[in-house]
């Protein structure tokens, strides 16, 4: 009669070992990728939020130079799911004997929601603009 030996081995160990390290290696990658996508979101947000900004610029400048007032370019816009809020001051001065009036707009387009929120842009803006009368 023959004894039966103890059998001992490592592949099964190391099977398990092999998976679990693949399985936390797949887990990070999910999180790196989903992290990523998130900053991809907010940047594109931001941009948008800009061109809201510059467009709001635009407006404003153009109802100063359609009524020389800052009245006509102070308000709240809604452009692409921003709030668009223009203000306006104006100051005269007198350069070589002719008066320019030197207008200065602060611009400001923020996403809906509150600041507290993950997805929440805002962009400022603030332009010059020079007019001889």
């Amino acid at each position: 009669m023959s004894r039966r030996r103890d059998q001992k081995g490592i592949a099964l160990p190391a099977i398990i070992f092999m998976i679990v390290v693949v399985a936390l290696l797949v887990g990070a990658m999910a999180q790196i990728l989903n992290v990523s996508s998130g900053i991809v979101d907010i940047r594109t947000q931001s941009s948008r939020a800009f061109w809201a900004a510059k467009a709001g610029a635009e407006w404003a400048a153009y109802q100063i130079n359609s009524s020389n007032t800052c009245a006509a370019a102070t308000g709240t816009l809604s452009i692409n799911g921003f709030q668009v809020t223009v203000t306006c001051s104006s100051a005269d001065y007198n350069e070589a004997g002719s008066t320019v009036r030197v207008y200065e707009l602060d611009i400001q387009a923020q996403s809906a929601g509150s600041p507290v929120n993950l997805d929440y842009v805002s962009r400022q803006l603030t332009v010059v603009l020079n007019v001889e009368s």
